[in-house]
C-alpha cells in the first residue's frame, strides 16, 4: 500500500509540473514534437545542419535541436539563418520551455511563418542568472514564439527570430551544468556561492566564467558579498585570461598590486570558481604574464589550500538532534543530552543548537516564548513582540540567534538584547501571514524561509543578509518555489541545495530539493519514509533527518530511508543540525 501511495504521489506531481495546454495548436493537424538532442546525436555535430530541400518546418526544428550546442556562439544554429539575420541574432540568453512543439508552417511564395509553442519554466539572463516560473506548478502558459523564413538561393533559411535560445527543460539539464562563482562575505572569510549557468567547456567556459566575476555578483548579493578582483570595473574583460592545460593559469590585471592578504584571497575565490573545470584543479595567478607569488604557496595553489573559508565549511562536525516529549535528544545514540534540557524540563516544541567549542548553546521555543542558554545551564526567557514564533536558528559563523514573530524576523545578540532585522524597502517587507520556518545558508549570507500566506499557500522566499555599521537588513527577499507548491519546512544540505517537505495543494507531502536560484526543483528518493511528513533537517556532509508524524524521525541511508536507532520507529520530531 505505501507502493501504491508513492506511485499515486508522483503521478500527482509529474501531472501538476508538466500539464500543458493545447489551446494555441492548429486543429488541422498534429505538431510535431521536437525530441531531445542526446545519444546518436553529436551535439553541434555535422549531423545538425541545414539538408537541401528541407522544408519551414524542419528548418526550425534543426534550429532548436542544434541551441544544445556547447559552441560559444551556437554556430549549428547559426546555419539555419540568414546571412543577415546570423549575424544579428543574440544568443545570450536562454528561455526554458517544459516542453515545445513546431507547429505546421504558414507559405506564401518565397516567405514561410512557423510557430513553435511551449510552456516557460525559466530563463537564464547573459550572465548565466537563472530565474524560475513561480507560477501555478512552476509551469507557465502556453507561449508562442514565431519565426519567418524565407527562400534564399532556393533553401529555406530563417531571417527573423526573437533574441536567445529556446530549449526544452530535458535538454537544459542535460547539457546546462550550474557553475558556481565564488564571492566574499562582508567579513571576507568565507566564501558565497552564486549559480551560473552555461553549455560551455573547457578554456571557453572558464573564460566566460572568469568574464562574469569582472561582472560582479548577481544583483540579489550585490549588498551583501565583496568582490577580490583589483579594479573590476575598470578591467577590460578581455585582458582577464585563462589558459587551461596541464595547469590552469588565469591572468587578472592589477593583481600584482594586492597586498598579500588581498593575493591570497582573490587565489582563492579563483581556485573554487575556476578549478572544477579539469580534473586537475592546480592554477597559477598571474598579472600581465608575469607570475604572482601568494603567500606560503608560492605560484601554484588549488581549493585545498583554502578549505577552511570555503561555503560548507564547519569548525565542527555539524550534531544531529531531535525532540522527544520537550526534552533535546541526541541522535548519535538516542539519548537525552545531559540536565534539564534534555530530561523535557522546558517543554521545548523547536529547538537550535551552536556548537560553541565544548559548550552547546540552546534556542529552543515554549509555550510561544523563546528561551536561550548553555547547555546544561538553565534557559532564560527572552523577550519579543507578541504573536506566533517560528524556530530559531543560530547565524553560521556568528553568535546571533535568529526568529520569526509573523512576518517579521528579530535577532538575538549573546547579551540577549534584541534587533528587528529590516526588510528591503523596495518590497515593503513580506506578504501578509506567517514565517513558519527559518534557516541559514552555511555560510551564513543567504537567509531562507517559509512563508504561509492567509490564504493557506506556502512558498519559500530567500533573501541575502547584508551589513553595514549597526544595520542588519534582507535583501532582494523573494520568493523561490512556485505556487503550487505547499511548502512545510525547509534545511540546508549545501550552500547552494535546499531541502524541503512539500506537495502538491491537496496532496500528501513529500521531499523536494531545488537550487538556492529556484532550479531543478524535483522530487526526492522517499523509499522508506512513511506518510505524514512534517519537517527536514540537513547540513553539509551529513545524512538528511526526516521528522514524521507518529512522532518520528527518519534518516537517509544510500538510496532509502530508515530508522536512525534501527528500532522499527525512532521516536522524535522536528530534527535538526547544530551550527
Amino acid at each position: 500500500m505505501l507502493r501504491r501511495r508513492w506511485r499515486l504521489l508522483a503521478i500527482i506531481v509529474v501531472a501538476m509540473l508538466t500539464m500543458v495546454a493545447c489551446s494555441d495548436v492548429p486543429r488541422s493537424s498534429r505538431p510535431e514534437p521536437v525530441s531531445s538532442v542526446g545519444g546518436e546525436a553529436q551535439v553541434g555535430g555535422p549531423e545538425i545542419a541545414p539538408h537541401a530541400g528541407d522544408e519551414p518546418r524542419a528548418i526550425v526544428s534543426g534550429f532548436l535541436t542544434a541551441a544544445v550546442s556547447s559552441d560559444a556562439r551556437h554556430s549549428g544554429s547559426r546555419q539555419f539563418l540568414t546571412a543577415d539575420a546570423g549575424g544579428k541574432w543574440q544568443d545570450s540568453t536562454v528561455t526554458v520551455l517544459n516542453d515545445y512543439q513546431v507547429q505546421l508552417p504558414s507559405t506564401s511564395g518565397n516567405h514561410s511563418t512557423v510557430t513553435v509553442t511551449g510552456q516557460r519554466i525559466g530563463q537564464v539572463d547573459a550572465h548565466g542568472v537563472y530565474t524560475p516560473q513561480l507560477k501555478g506548478g512552476g509551469v507557465g502558459d502556453q507561449q508562442s514564439f514565431t519565426f519567418g523564413l524565407s527562400l534564399t538561393n532556393g533553401q529555406w533559411r530563417i531571417d527573423q527570430l526573437q533574441a536567445g535560445v529556446l530549449i526544452r527543460r530535458a535538454d537544459f539539464q542535460t547539457f546546462y551544468t550550474a557553475r558556481p562563482l565564488y564571492f566574499y562575505d562582508s567579513t571576507e572569510t568565507t566564501l558565497v556561492p552564486d549559480l551560473r549557468y552555461s553549455a560551455l567547456k573547457d578554456e571557453a567556459l572558464a573564460q566566460w566564467l572568469l568574464s562574469q566575476m569582472l561582472s560582479g555578483p548577481r544583483d540579489a548579493l550585490g549588498q551583501a558579498v565583496q568582490n577580490e578582483i583589483p579594479d573590476q570595473d575598470q578591467v577590460d574583460p578581455r585582458r582577464a585570461t585563462v589558459t587551461i592545460s596541464n595547469r590552469t593559469v588565469v591572468d587578472v590585471p592589477g593583481a600584482l598590486q594586492l597586498d598579500a592578504q588581498g593575493r591570497q584571497r582573490l587565489a582563492a575565490q579563483l581556485a573554487y570558481s575556476l578549478g572544477t573545470i579539469q580534473f586537475s584543479a592546480v592554477m597559477s595567478l598571474s598579472d600581465g604574464g608575469k607570475a604572482v607569488s601568494i603567500a606560503g604557496l608560492g605560484n601554484v595553489f588549488s581549493t585545498l589550500d583554502f578549505g577552511s573559508i570555503g561555503p560548507d565549511a564547519v569548525s565542527l562536525v555539524p550534531q544531529g538532534f531531535y525532540l522527544r516529549n520537550g526534552g533535546l535528544i541526541a541522535s548519535v545514540n538516542d539519548k537525552p543530552v545531559v540536565g534539564p534540557l534534555g530530561a523535557g524540563a522546558y517543554g521545548l516544541t523547536s529547538a537550535a543548537v551552536h556548537s560553541a567549542g565544548t559548550a552547546l548553546q540552546v534556542a529552543g521555543v515554549h509555550n510561544n516564548d523563546l528561551l536561550i542558554g548553555t547547555q546544561p545551564g538553565v534557559l532564560t526567557k527572552v523577550t519579543l513582540p507578541p504573536g506566533e514564533l517560528s524556530p530559531p536558528d543560530w547565524q553560521p559563523h556568528g553568535s546571533d540567534v535568529w526568529i520569526a514573530v509573523g512576518t517579521s524576523i528579530y535577532g538575538v545578540t549573546p547579551e540577549r538584547k534584541t534587533f528587528l532585522i529590516s526588510p528591503p524597502a523596495t518590497l515593503g517587507g513580506l506578504p501578509a501571514g506567517q514565517i513558519v520556518a527559518l534557516r541559514f545558508s552555511p555560510d551564513g549570507v543567504r537567509l531562507a524561509v517559509v512563508l504561509r500566506a492567509k490564504d493557506g499557500t506556502s512558498a519559500i522566499w530567500v533573501g541575502a543578509v547584508a551589513r553595514s555599521g549597526t544595520t542588519v537588513s534582507i535583501e532582494n527577499f523573494e520568493p523561490l518555489t512556485p505556487a503550487g507548491l505547499v511548502v512545510d519546512d525547509l534545511a540546508w544540505s549545501d550552500a547552494t541545495t535546499l531541502l524541503l517537505i512539500g506537495g502538491a495543494k491537496g496532496a500528501e507531502p513529500t521531499i523536494w530539493a531545488v537550487q538556492s536560484d529556484g532550479s531543478f526543483l524535483q522530487a526526492r528518493n522517499a523509499t522508506g519514509l512513511p506518510r505524514g511528513l512534517q519537517s527536514v533537517a540537513a547540513a553539509p556532509g551529513m545524512p538528511a533527518l526526516v521528522g514524521s508524524a507518529g512522532p518520528a524521525v527518519w534518516t537517509q541511508e544510500g538510496g532509502a530511508w530508515a530508522s536512525p536507532t534501527r528500532a522499527e520507529l525512532t521516536n522524535g520530531s522536528r530534527p535538526f543540525y547544530s551550527s
